[in-house]
């Protein structure tokens, strides 16, 4: 397993070409809104497009490409047991060989999962007087995965005999379940079915929450200062355009179960609504998008000569709209009794199989949804103490109902600049209900303008305990300004 564990950074690393998450921005410490500048700014705060607190205030032109990001996190992931595993130390250690469905259930079990990759394929912005201009293409893939104990066990284990009215036996007979199998063994059987399968998944999935998203987005932005006295006045507006090519979202609403996914072929996930039609049925469903939407960013922000300042701004107004299918519950079959999973052989096909609706569902209907983007208040400010040392601090809130989002997300920096051509960017995050993370990082340049680049952890509380609730990193491999 700890071989799979290299596997799936590296993976995840390599995923990231396919994938960008505005809350991801490289470069900019714990606090992205509060530090943010030039076309880094936009999904945060536009108006700091013509404000750069870590840039000399007379740059011209930006641009960058391959700023990478990717973060796993989750508190299954705080357990010094599992550390030790894959340290190798002589102390009580999680087995990650084990072949015991109990031992995975004990720890993905109520456990909730985030996955955030994303890249900035390309990236430029343009600095001229109280006018600035940028454009940004990035990509972005979010998973979130939180199962109950049922939906676990139905994973690694297999259905419980109560759950199910019939029974299906390896002979193909159908009986009813009363209770008492007899001389039926689980040996002897190799589906559940329930005729009312809203009741049966509404059960087992009754309090797990299943979601991914993978877009693509354009971004426009353009901002212009307005001097008044000694201080300015920074204002600025984005958009951008969104192209998705995957998303699944599984939750209750209002008591009900509702399933909802939109997939391009690429997933390799098939359609339960086209099944039964021809191949050339299914030729709407390729690479190309099976999402479209928009989105809108506000900001303002006021400096004095650039050592202190203050933020605000309104981002993510917006939708997109989705060509997919709603799954059916009806007529339930899950097959595979004794082990719906019996291949898995670490908790990432665990995950995986959770988020392929084929695991839970047996057919849909064509729909078009609309889904909001998620608006996202930003407060931030910061202030430049000397040539050596720049504090800033930020909030974001947003609705955590929303895939993806948090409900709050906090941050403190502490920039550090012991040379001109480095600099050191640490400090504390906090998003939602998670335990607060000590992001650490690193960057090279030559000076205030010219070549950078650099890399971050997102957590390095590991260095002085016995684990940590995330692993992460950002990097940046491209960007130079003059």
């Amino acid at each position: 397993m700890r071989s799979s564990i290299l596997t799936f950074l590296v993976v995840a690393f390599s995923t990231t070409l396919i994938g960008q998450n505005q809350h991801l921005t490289y470069g900019t410490g714990a606090t992205p809104m509060a530090l943010g500048s030039d076309y880094r700014a936009m999904g945060w705060n536009p108006a700091h497009l013509t404000l750069s607190p870590l840039s000399a205030s007379n740059w011209k032109s930006a641009i960058g490409g391959l700023e990478i990001g990717v973060r796993l996190s989750s508190n299954a992931l705080d357990r010094s047991d599992l550390w030790n595993g894959i340290r190798d130390e002589n102390l009580e250690t999680f087995d990650w060989q084990s072949d015991k469905w109990s031992d995975w259930k004990d720890l993905l079990a109520n456990e909730e999962i985030a996955f955030n990759a994303d890249i900035t394929n390309a990236a430029s912005a343009k600095h001229w007087g109280n006018w600035g201009l940028a454009y940004a293409s990035k990509q972005h893939f979010q998973a979130e995965i939180l199962l109950d104990v049922q939906s676990v066990e139905l994973l690694l284990q297999g259905g419980a005999a109560s759950w199910f009215e019939l029974i299906v036996t390896n002979l193909g007979d159908t009986i009813p379940n009363e209770g008492n199998l007899g001389d039926i063994s689980l040996n002897d059987i190799t589906n559940g079915i329930d005729v009312d399968g809203d009741a049966i998944l509404g059960d087992i999935l009754a309090k797990s929450r299943l979601g991914f998203s993978w877009h693509r987005s354009h971004s426009v932005g353009v901002s212009k200062a307005w001097q008044l006295e000694k201080l300015t006045l920074h204002t600025g507006a984005s958009g951008r355009l969104l192209l998705g090519n995957g998303f699944f979202q599984l939750k209750q609403e209002d008591g009900t179960l509702d399933a909802f996914g939109a997939f391009s072929n690429g997933f390799n996930i098939p359609s339960l609504a086209v099944a039964a039609q021809p191949i050339s049925g299914q030729s709407v469903r390729n690479w190309g998008p099976v999402g479209q939407g928009w989105g809108a960013d506000f900001g303002v922000a006021l400096d004095w000569n650039e050592k202190i300042w203050a933020s605000a701004a309104i981002t993510d107004i917006g939708f997109m709209e989705w060509r997919g299918e709603r799954y059916r519950f009806g007529n339930l079959s899950i097959g595979n009794w004794q082990s719906p999973l019996s291949s898995a052989e670490n908790w990432i096909d665990i995950a995986t199989a959770a988020l392929d609706p084929d695991t839970w569902f047996s057919s849909s209907d064509l729909e078009v949804r609309k889904i909001k983007n998620g608006a996202t208040f930003h407060i931030g400010g910061g202030i430049k103490l000397n040539q050596l040392i720049t504090l800033a601090a930020d909030g974001s809130f947003d609705n955590p109902d929303l895939l993806g989002n948090s409900g709050t997300r906090l941050g403190l920096s502490f920039v550090f600049e012991p040379a001109p051509f480095v600099r050191i960017d640490g400090g504390l995050s906090k998003w939602g209900d998670e335990t607060i993370r000590y992001p650490l990082g690193l960057v090279l340049s030559t000076g205030k303008k010219g070549f950078e680049c650099g890399i971050q952890a997102t957590d390095v509380q590991g260095l002085w305990r016995d684990s940590q609730p995330e692993i992460g990193l950002r990097t940046c491999l491209v960007r130079w300004i003059w």
